[in-house]
């Protein structure tokens, strides 16, 4: 086999100059090839090599570094069939990263297998999974391993920046990234560009796709990582934008929906459905830090006697001035729900100590019970106004003392809130006789 020793831009000129190259490679190689030498030359030659291995213009046939600190790659060019050695720098790589777009308007479409195109499309249909509301946590999971599918060997991780509803943050590996918060805040903010390191600290690639919804609150960035070097060039960026896209439009839909399935429409605060599952991740949280919560049963006293005497308006008034009281009254890290008829439902958030409950609880109790009501009488003739006042009672349990399950402490709570209203109603127990 004949070999033929090339310098660089003799190489650029008769072997690449020839090919049907793409306008950016083009412009790569006029770049390449300007006369006065610049400091990023070698980093644009190499982006022209990964372009034309990534369409499929060469042959990969291998890669090995070499002593001088560059490296040797092995190409097939199969339409000249024609091997070729290539040297290419890396001293001028660098710890910058590169800036890519998040749009990708105007760029190539990127080269989907059919079973990856069937993992976009079944995403988009799991918002509803078993009549279960997908939670944004569940849609975070499966975009992560979405972008392990269209990036084999490579690992997604999302670092929250804001999370509404007081998640949990301890565990967020903010020193995994190259970048500082603020960085990773404005990337979040802008949402129009994200960052790529071919060499990162880790001497691995490392790309970072900021995500999230403009109106609700929720941002973050995914931190794609993979162990080998270059792993991601400009056609597998534009792999990764699509779920880091589709994941912006979904959770948007989510959390619309939630809006429409987690609220009582009354009453204008959580519905059973929302409290149920903040009850379990409220829940989780207390046993993994090892912490005392509370749940607390509302239940408004004599509330049919108002129906009757009032009508179902009146009846709405009273629920609605009571969710109001109540929400007004707990701290901003508690949950307060409307359980079902006139029952509110309450968790404590840990760490709560029994008699801080307590208190909590009493105050409950007391500012309903100090808050006038205007309803319309009946058969004055006049519909005016007079005042009323209602009351509530309320039953508790505390975890873990009175149980480790949702079941135990709903039982208990259930429990003294009837002996509450045994007793004479307008009282909370959280304790039993």
């Amino acid at each position: 086999m004949k070999r033929v020793p090339i310098a660089t831009a003799e190489f650029l000129r008769e072997v690449v100059a020839p090919l049907p190259l793409r306008p950016e490679e083009r412009r790569l190689l006029e770049r390449c090839l300007e006369p006065i030498p610049t400091a990023d030359q070698p980093r644009l030659f190499r982006e022209l090599m990964e372009s034309l291995v990534a369409r499929g213009v060469w042959e990969p046939l291998g890669r090995e570094l070499q002593s001088g600190g560059g490296e040797l790659w092995r190409l097939r060019d199969p339409e000249r069939r024609v091997r070729m050695q290539v040297r290419v720098s890396l001293e001028a790589e660098s710890e910058a990263p590169v800036r890519f777009a998040m749009a990708s308007d105007g760029l190539a479409s990127p080269t989907l297998l059919p079973q990856q195109v069937q993992q976009l499309l079944a995403l988009q249909g799991q918002l509803l999974i078993h009549d279960r509301l997908l939670a944004p946590r569940d849609l975070i999971a499966r975009v992560e391993q979405l972008i392990g599918d269209l990036a084999p060997g490579a690992t997604a991780t999302f670092l929250p920046l804001e999370m509404p509803g007081g998640d949990d943050r301890t565990a967020i590996p903010w020193s995994s990234v190259p970048v500082e918060k603020a960085e990773l805040e404005r990337l979040a903010r802008d949402l129009d560009h994200g960052l790529y390191w071919r060499r990162d600290e880790r001497r691995g690639s490392l790309a970072l796709l900021p995500v999230g919804d403009e109106t609700q609150g929720w941002r973050g960035v995914f931190a794609v990582r993979h162990p080998a070097q270059d792993a991601f060039p400009s056609d597998q960026i534009e792999r990764l934008l699509l779920p880091a896209q589709l994941f912006r439009s979904l959770l948007g839909a989510t959390l619309r929906l939630q809006g429409l399935v987690f609220y009582d429409v009354l009453t204008g605060i959580h519905n059973r459905a929302y409290f149920e599952e903040q009850f379990e991740r409220e829940l989780s949280l207390a046993r993994r830090r090892e912490q005392s919560m509370a749940l607390l049963i509302a239940d408004i006293d004599d509330f049919k006697a108002f129906n009757t005497k009032f009508g179902y308006e009146g009846g709405d008034r009273v629920l609605a001035t009571v969710a109001c009281v109540l929400k007004a009254t707990l701290r901003v890290t508690d949950t307060l729900a409307r359980y079902g008829g006139e029952e509110f439902a309450i968790l404590l958030a840990p760490h709560v100590p029994r008699d801080e409950a307590e208190r909590i609880a009493e105050r409950l109790r007391a500012a309903v019970a100090d808050e006038p009501l205007l309803l319309p009488t009946l058969g004055d003739g006049g519909g005016n106004p007079a005042p009323q006042r209602v009351t509530v009672a309320i039953g508790g349990a505390m975890h873990p003392d009175d149980g480790r399950s949702a079941r135990e402490l709903w039982n208990v709570a259930n429990r003294r809130l009837l002996a509450a209203k045994a007793a004479g109603k307008n009282r909370a127990l959280l304790s039993d006789a």
